[in-house]
Order: C-alpha cells, then structure tokens, then sequence
C-alpha cells in the first residue's frame, strides 16, 4: 500500500487485510474535526482511491468515539469570509469519501455527530456498534448544516426531528426509523464490518470502481435515465479482461453442480 498517514496524526492509515484499509479518525479524545483534518480526509481518500493495492475501505474512530464532528472551536471565531473558506474545505473532506473510486465501510464505534454524522452518510455500507449514536448539534452550536446527508439516510421527517431537536439518537432507533445500518455487538463491530469490507474485495478492482461510479451517478436520476446510465457501465465492464474471467468461473462453477 502506498498510501501513508497524514504527518498531523489525525488519521492512522494501515493495510487491515489484502485489499482493505483500515482509516481510523484519530484527533484528541473525541475525534473532533478541525481544518487541518478536514484536509488530511480528502488527502487520504484521494490517495486511497489511486493505490492499487486497495479495494475497500473501512473507516472508524480511534477511542470510544467516531467522531464528535466539527471542532467546536472553529466557530467561535467564524466570520463569513473564514466561514466560506472553511465550508468549502468541509466540503471537500466529505465528498472525498462519496467520491473515492472504492467503497467505503463505515465502521461506527461509538457517538457519531455533525459532520461525523455526515461521514458516515455518505459512506456505501454502514455497521454501527449496539453502543453508537447519531446526531446533528449544529443549531446548539449556532450554525446549521447535515441536513442534505441525513436525508440519504432517513425520511423526510425523521431527519428533520434529528435536525430541529438537535437531539442524538441511539443506532436501534436510527435503524428502526427506515436507516439502513447493520447494527451489531460492540466487541464484533470491526470483525463484522472487515467481513463485509472482505466480500467486496474479492471482486475485480476494476469492476469496483465502475461499480461505485455507476452507483454515484445514477443515484440522482429518474427510474430510465439511470438504468441507461448503469447499462453503459456494464457495457464498459464487459470490455475488461475481468469481466469474461468472472462470467466463465459463474459458468464453470455452474457446471460442477
């Protein structure tokens, strides 16, 4: 794996099993997100989605929390030129987990709140500890934001209670609200996660990446427009040596039986 952890030490980045790297969230005691870190996550999974040496990736938090979110101090002296600024850096850091070319597994260790909420939104599977929360504190804190994620998570009214009420919700109750999170015993939450982490990686690199991409951009589009758009990925897919090396082991597998 060519892919290091960020000189800061906000992350810790290691090959977890062939194919799947393990990134764990480790800033102070809450994992707490400042500039610096928002910079180091859209580094990392940038990198991340280049080496070749990864298929998945898990992500976590170091500690008995995943993260607390946006690094409360950074509020206090926002202005609407350092806001712009730091939305923006923000932005990039959440993004780069939707958009690396690998599917991210997110591994939720404990509370999981504002823009660490948001993380595991936009992540592609999530496995959530018996002991993790959720929550959106931003109109606590005076600003607002998450909303957008929330909804890829829950209905409408749902994320809007979370949101209004800024009050955190346990992963029984996010699941039970229409989340679709695995929720599992805490001592078994990084085997359970590494195991569905281990199913993808089995598969082609380079049918994963056309996988997610063709996921990501359907996701938006009518019933017709995405169909269309996936039939054109498999199109794509089908040209690969990969592609015919899968379909005649389906076959041969389907002989033997």
């Amino acid at each position: 794996m060519t892919t290091t952890s960020p000189a800061s030490g906000s992350l810790s980045v290691s090959m977890h099993q062939p194919g799947v790297a393990l990134v764990e969230l480790s800033r102070g005691k809450v994992n707490a997100i400042d500039g610096q870190m928002y910079e180091d996550i859209a580094a990392t999974f940038e990198a991340l989605s280049d080496d070749q040496d990864v298929r998945v990736i898990v992500l976590t938090g170091r500690g008995r929390i995943f993260s607390a979110g946006n690094d409360i101090n950074e509020f206090r002296t926002m202005s609407t030129v350092s806001g712009d600024i730091a939305m923006r850096r923000a932005r990039r850091a959440l993004f780069s987990v939707r958009d690396c070319h690998l599917p991210v597994v997110s591994a939720v260790n404990g509370p999981a709140l504002g823009s660490g909420f948001g993380l595991v939104a936009l992540s592609d599977l999530v496995v959530a500890s018996e002991r993790a929360t959720f929550g959106l504190p931003e109109m606590n804190v005076g600003v607002l934001g998450g909303g957008r994620f929330t909804a890829r998570m829950l209905p409408q009214q749902a994320m809007r209670r979370m949101f209004l009420t800024a009050e955190p919700v346990d992963a029984s109750t996010l699941e039970r609200w229409g989340a679709p999170i695995e929720v599992v015993a805490h001592d078994d939450l990084l085997e359970i996660a590494t195991a569905r982490a281990r199913s993808i990686a089995e598969k082609s690199r380079h049918a994963i990446v056309l996988a997610k991409q063709s996921l990501n951009g359907c996701e938006d589009l009518d019933i017709r427009r995405g169909y269309e758009l996936e039939q054109s990925f498999t199109v794509r897919l089908s040209e690969h040596p990969d592609s015919k090396t899968a379909v005649e082991a389906q076959v041969a597998d389907l002989a033997r039986r």
